[in-house]
């Protein structure tokens, strides 16, 4: 999925719109699969409530397991040239953990967070620099989770049904 937002996709370049995603789910459910999904955090235009709007989406489609992961540049890249020109600015460490925490409390305990944070080979990465110490915003993040005292699924509520159109197939979480 990366994001539900067709204008992010296509900024991405992803070729597909929200819509594929949708098909794709359709299709999958109720055939045996674990159905995981990717989310981007932090990609230019969108708002923290954008972020939230495509946590609620991949808790509504009743995903089973979520990569997490914040916008990252590498080298060779458009997103690197726009970083340089001045044209993007990629999150930093704070505002990403307070954004990751925020989705973490609204996705039903059940699903498995597979990644946190993403980067890439240092021969190729670009920015931000805080991101290639996956220690350390782990660390950061479970601290943070203590300071605030709270948890994955703290705001989700087992009741939530599923949005229009999208038939349960697994029952209450």
């Amino acid at each position: 999925m990366q994001t539900m937002h067709d204008r992010s996709l296509d900024w991405m370049n992803r070729g597909h719109r929200h819509e594929a995603f949708v098909d794709a789910m359709q299709r999958s459910r109720g055939r045996g699969f674990d159905i995981g999904a990717h989310l981007i955090v932090g990609l230019p235009g969108e708002s923290r409530e954008d972020v939230l709007a495509s946590a609620r989406e991949l808790v509504r489609w009743e995903v089973d397991a979520v990569k997490i992961h914040n916008l990252y540049a590498v080298r060779n890249t458009r997103l690197a040239d726009q970083l340089q020109r001045g044209e993007v600015r990629l999150l930093e460490r704070d505002e990403y953990l307070d954004t990751l925490i925020a989705i973490l409390e609204r996705l039903p305990p059940r699903v498995v967070v597979e990644r946190i944070s993403g980067d890439a080979p240092r021969e190729y990465f670009v920015a931000p620099a805080w991101c290639l110490d996956k220690v350390a915003v782990r660390a950061a993040l479970e601290a943070e989770l203590c300071r605030r005292d709270t948890w994955q699924g703290k705001c989700y509520s087992p009741d939530q049904s599923p949005g229009p159109g999208v038939p349960s197939w697994r029952g209450t979480p």
